[in-house]
């Protein structure tokens, strides 16, 4: 799956020289890790959202709607456990931990990718390239923990809906 070999990538961009390493092997490092989960939840939602054979074909289609800001908006909320009513109708209870912690992943990561990719002033450290590489890492795993759970599709359903729900308060 290309969300995993984003972070092995990233993860072998941030250790890539020895000493002292490039700016651009650790910005493309963080950029990396950022578009590993973001490709790790553009495929869950699609794989959830378009089960079988028959939706298949359809999923790139899916994948495509997504967008990072309304993702980020999605996320935040989610991370902090303040849902919307429109949202909050449809949860059984607060975001669990696991769920909080991919949500809090991606608002970071996010953040950290628009600084590696745009803010040239910004220098990055190696130990600070692979912390950010690691919360990705982690990110995956609290997915791996939460995915079966309603709240996760729940989830799943407000990255790709959030700005029309938002509208409709």
């Amino acid at each position: 799956m290309l969300h995993r070999q984003l972070l092995e990538q990233a993860r072998h961009l941030a250790r890539r020289e020895r000493g002292r390493p490039r700016q651009a092997s650790l910005r493309r490092a963080v950029s990396t890790a950022y578009y590993a989960l973001f490709h790790l939840l553009a495929h869950e939602v699609s794989r959830q959202l378009l089960r079988g054979q028959r939706g298949a074909g359809l999923r790139p289609l899916l994948g495509r709607a997504l967008a990072h800001s309304d993702m980020k908006a999605a996320s935040r909320s989610f991370a902090g456990g303040t849902l919307p009513a429109v949202v909050q109708d449809f949860a059984a209870s607060q975001p669990s931990p696991e769920l909080r912690r991919v949500a809090k992943a991606f608002v970071l990561l996010q953040e950290q990718r628009h600084a590696a990719d745009y803010d040239l002033r910004r220098r990055f450290g190696r130990r600070e390239a692979l912390t950010i590489v690691s919360e990705a890492e982690a990110a995956f795993r609290a997915w791996a923990a939460a995915r079966g759970r309603a709240e996760a599709l729940l989830f799943l359903v407000c990255l790709l809906t959030w700005k029309p729900l938002m509208g409709r308060s």
